[in-house]
């Protein structure tokens, strides 16, 4: 529509500047004419004369050539010429500006033949083509819209029955099919009765835990439908001694080399109860490194990530958390302050009234900033100092990312110095570049044979130990720990 409007109003501008240069190449005058300036002089003063030059003099005056030249001859028959007569100009009836009109003229029409052309090669594609990609830009801008939209419309009417009566019947010998346990079932049905208990303060949670159980389904089945493509199935796949390489005999060979890397440094982090600290400035691998942590102890200890509090979450669960399930999310500075209040309580209800709680996980990132926060600054004070004892006590694994171990820069636990550091177990991660993380880390916080804490042990991080490479472990890829 716009383009068509364009060219109706180009080849307007090129037609009437073709009719201007036309006529302005065929005007001319119809008889030669002299200009003269005709200044009588005044015998009555200066007055007289200026009312005689603003009447005669500034007025040009024109007369035809021929009968100038004619009465030219006689001065008498015309009396005024003479000393009144100031100059003379001869008006030839040539066009000068005739080659000029003519160019204007050709160009004009040129103009008009484009715009002609360009409407033609237009017009070959037919109204129906025309209408086709209106509909299909009109249809992707719609699916566009309707996904926003579906994505704000969580409320109460999404708490579906299934969500409240758990998985179905169906969906569980589903999950049996692709290979999921009795135990996998029961933690994602566990997941949405729990939602069902909370749902007066977190109804949103409800539509995230019913994606996390489908998406739990569905990776079990890509995986298995990958497994059959690529041949590698685990019932096919045998290690050089072989003996088939179930899921146990997998975990067995993880924390085998856990155990021999570097004097087991490694295997006592994953199996210590204390808080983890990952430190680093950017780009060190502290986000690599802390979801490690947590997918080792899920696999190993079958300890699930209970709960997320990320206010990055929505980037890095494309990235850094790919291969995490985390029940819970808390990203909003409000869900985030309402996340360590509620840790704080559900810890001692684990301690006081859960006598067979199972062993879960909590992951915190982006630390740092909480401390500066009005609404979450209170909130991870009080959840630092709690950290500290209860959550031993609750079987809870906690894994906090922070660039400093500063009071400011682990939610402004003033007071806490000397238990943070006896009381937790620091991994400070290096770059060199800001954008590559270096293999050498300093630990503290590990006891030695006699119950001290090290101080600044230098270790280094295998390559092996990715997200990436702990879930194609346990995928049919298993890893080779002497690379």
């Amino acid at each position: 529509m716009k383009q068509g409007v364009v060219e109706l109003a180009l080849a307007s501008v090129c037609g009437v500047a073709a009719i201007m240069g036309l006529a302005t190449s065929q005007t001319r005058q119809p008889y030669d004419l002299t200009q003269i300036q005709f200044c009588p002089r005044s015998a009555n003063g200066v007055e007289s004369q200026a009312t005689l030059d603003k009447r005669f003099c500034n007025q040009p005056r024109y007369v035809l050539t021929e009968e100038w030249q004619r009465y030219g001859l006689y001065g008498s028959i015309i009396p005024y010429k003479g000393d009144a007569i100031q100059w003379v100009r001869d008006l030839p009836t040539d066009n000068p500006n005739q080659l000029l009109g003519y160019g204007i003229a050709v160009i004009g029409l040129w103009g008009i033949v484009g715009c002609l052309l360009v409407r033609c090669s237009r017009l070959k594609r037919t109204d129906y083509e025309l209408g086709e990609l209106e509909k299909t830009g009109d249809y992707a801008i719609w699916q566009q819209n309707k996904h926003k939209r579906e994505v704000k419309q969580h409320s109460t009417q999404l708490y579906t029955e299934r969500l409240q009566d758990g998985l179905s019947g169906l969906d569980t010998e589903e999950r049996f099919a692709l290979g999921l346990t009795d135990s996998d079932n029961e933690r994602a049905k566990a997941r949405i009765q729990l939602e069902d208990f909370m749902k007066a303060r977190a109804v949103n949670h409800s539509v995230m835990d019913k994606t996390i159980a489908e998406n739990l389904r569905d990776k079990a089945k890509a995986d298995i439908e990958r497994g059959k493509i690529e041949g590698k199935t685990k019932s096919a796949i045998a290690n050089s001694d072989n003996h088939p390489l179930t899921d146990q005999r997998l975990i067995s060979d993880l924390i085998e080399a856990l155990k021999n890397h570097e004097d087991g440094w490694l295997w006592k982090v994953i199996d210590n109860q204390k808080p983890i600290w990952v430190l680093g400035e950017a780009g060190s691998g502290k986000s690599t490194l802390a979801a490690s942590i947590v997918m080792l102890r899920e696999y190993l200890f079958d300890m699930p990530l209970y709960q997320l509090i990320d206010a990055h979450a929505g980037e890095n669960l494309r990235n850094a958390w790919k291969y995490l399930s985390p029940q819970l999310i808390a990203q909003t500075e409000e869900q985030i302050g309402q996340a360590f209040d509620d840790a704080r309580e559900r810890w001692l209800d684990r301690i006081n009234n859960q006598p067979d709680k199972q062993p879960q996980q909590l992951l915190v990132d982006e630390f740092t900033n909480y401390s500066e926060s009005d609404i979450t600054k209170e909130p991870a004070k009080k959840f630092v100092k709690a950290s500290l004892s209860d959550p031993r006590k609750a079987e809870e694994r906690l894994v906090c990312i922070a660039h400093f171990f500063t009071n400011t820069a682990v939610g402004g636990s003033d007071g806490t110095a000397k238990g943070r550091s006896r009381g937790t177990i620091q991994i400070d991660r290096k770059t060199a570049d800001g954008k590559t993380p270096l293999k050498v880390a300093i630990v503290n916080g590990l006891n030695n044979s006699d119950g001290d804490a090290e101080v600044d042990k230098k270790v280094t991080i295998p390559s092996w130990l990715t997200p990436e490479s702990i879930h194609k472990h346990f995928n049919g890829q298993p890893i080779d720990f002497d690379d």
